[in-house]
C-alpha cells in the first residue's frame, strides 16, 4: 500500500509539473511595438572628434644663449608681446666693438676721398699709377665699410631675435625651459594656444569622401550637450592604413561647451533629406544569419521577417525589403522568440 500511494504522488506532482509547463508555453509574451512608417531620413556618419586650437605654435629660440626670462605655464599674452628673452650682454659688447670698426672705416673712407680729390686736382702733377692707386684704395675702404655696416645689422637682427614674442594672442600652455638654462637657436621653450579659436579634428572612412562638403552643418554633442556647427575644410587624401580623411570643423564661438583637448562625437549629414519607410532600431534583431524584425500579425503571431538596412538617422533606420507600410514591429520583448508564438501587446510607441 505504501509503494501505491508513493506512486500516486509521484505521478500527481508529475501532472502538476506537466500542468504547469504548459500553462507557462501558452502564455502569451508580453512585448511593445511600433508601426513601420514612411519618415524624412538624412544619412548621416557618427564619428568621434578631438578639440584643438586653431591657433596653436611651438615657440622656439632664435639664438643661441641664457635665458633670461620666460613666461610661466598659464600666462595670457596679447599678439606681439614678450613670451621670452635671452640674455644679450655678450652680443652687446659684440656689437659695441663692430660699431667702432664701422666708424673707424668711415674715417677711413672720407681720408681716402679727400686724397683722390687732391690728386685729381692736381692735373698732370701726378701719373696716371698713382690716381689709379688712389681710386683702388678708395673704393676698397667703402667696400669694408660697407661690410662693416652689414656685420652690425646681423647683429642687430640676432638682438632682436633675443626676444621672443607670440605671434597671436593667447595662453602659454607648456614650458619647455627655464630661466638660466643654456639653449640653442631652434630649442622650442613655450607652447602658446588660443583657446577661443578652436576646431574639430576628426577622421571619417574614405568611402564618404565625395558626400562631405566644406560648409555642411554638423550636430556636435559634448557631455550630453548638443550644438551645430559647420564643417570647416575637407582634406580629400586618404591614408592608406586606416582608409580615411580627415574633416576640420569649426566651433561656434557661442558654444562655449568644448575646450582643447576634449573629445566629442559628431554626426556628419551624407546627403539631403528622403522619404523613406523606417522602424526603430530597436526593433533590429541581428544574428549570426542574418538581420531580422519580428512583425505582428493580425491573429497576434510574431512572425519572423528578415530586412534589409539602408539609411539610418537617429533611432530610426530605413528598410528597403521584408516589411510594409503600418507594419507593427516588436520593439521590446522580442528577445526570446522563436517565432509564430502568440504575444500580447501592452505597449506601442
Amino acid at each position: 500500500m505504501k509503494l501505491i500511494r508513493h506512486a500516486t504522488s509521484i505521478l500527481g506532482l508529475a501532472a502538476l509539473t506537466l500542468s504547469s509547463t504548459l500553462f507557462a508555453e501558452a502564455r502569451p509574451s508580453a512585448v511593445e511595438v511600433a508601426t513601420a512608417e514612411i519618415r524624412t531620413l538624412s544619412p548621416s556618419i557618427q564619428a568621434s572628434g578631438q578639440v584643438q586650437s586653431k591657433a596653436a605654435a611651438d615657440l622656439a629660440a632664435g639664438m643661441n644663449g641664457r635665458i633670461e626670462w620666460v613666461a610661466e605655464p598659464g600666462t595670457f599674452v596679447e599678439a606681439n608681446q614678450m613670451i621670452a628673452r635671452i640674455d644679450t650682454s655678450e652680443l652687446k659688447l659684440q656689437r659695441a666693438e663692430q660699431a667702432a670698426r664701422n666708424s673707424r672705416a668711415k674715417v677711413n673712407t672720407a681720408n681716402l676721398l679727400r686724397e683722390l680729390e687732391r690728386l685729381k686736382a692736381s692735373g698732370n702733377a701726378v701719373s696716371r699709377f698713382q690716381l689709379d692707386q688712389a681710386q683702388a684704395q678708395f673704393e676698397l675702404a667703402k667696400a669694408d665699410e660697407k661690410t662693416l655696416a652689414l656685420q652690425l645689422q646681423q647683429t642687430d637682427e640676432q638682438l632682436n631675435r633675443a626676444v621672443v614674442r607670440s605671434p597671436f594672442s593667447g595662453v602659454v600652455l607648456q614650458r619647455n625651459r627655464r630661466i638660466g638654462e643654456e639653449v640653442q637657436r631652434g630649442e622650442i621653450l613655450v607652447r602658446l594656444v588660443n583657446p577661443d579659436d578652436l576646431e574639430i579634428r576628426l577622421f571619417v572612412p574614405l568611402r564618404h569622401v565625395r558626400a562631405v562638403q566644406p560648409g555642411n552643418t554638423v550636430k556636435v554633442v559634448s557631455d550630453k550637450q548638443t550644438f551645430e556647427a559647420r564643417v570647416r575644410s575637407v582634406v580629400p587624401a586618404g591614408d592608406a592604413r586606416s582608409q580615411s580623411f580627415e574633416v576640420l570643423v569649426g566651433v561656434p564661438a557661442v558654444a562655449g561647451l568644448v575646450t582643447a583637448g576634449s573629445v566629442v562625437n559628431v554626426e556628419l549629414p551624407l546627403g539631403a533629406p528622403t522619404e523613406m519607410l523606417a522602424i526603430p532600431r530597436d526593433a533590429l534583431i541581428i544574428r549570426g544569419d542574418g538581420i531580422f524584425a519580428y512583425r505582428v500579425t493580425d491573429d497576434n503571431k510574431a512572425e519572423r521577417v528578415a530586412i534589409k538596412l539602408g539609411v539610418a538617422d537617429g533611432d530610426w533606420i530605413s528598410i528597403s525589403e521584408g516589411l510594409q507600410v503600418q507594419d507593427k514591429v516588436i520593439i521590446r520583448g522580442a528577445e526570446s522568440l522563436r517565432g509564430n508564438e502568440t504575444v500580447n501587446i501592452v505597449g506601442a510607441r
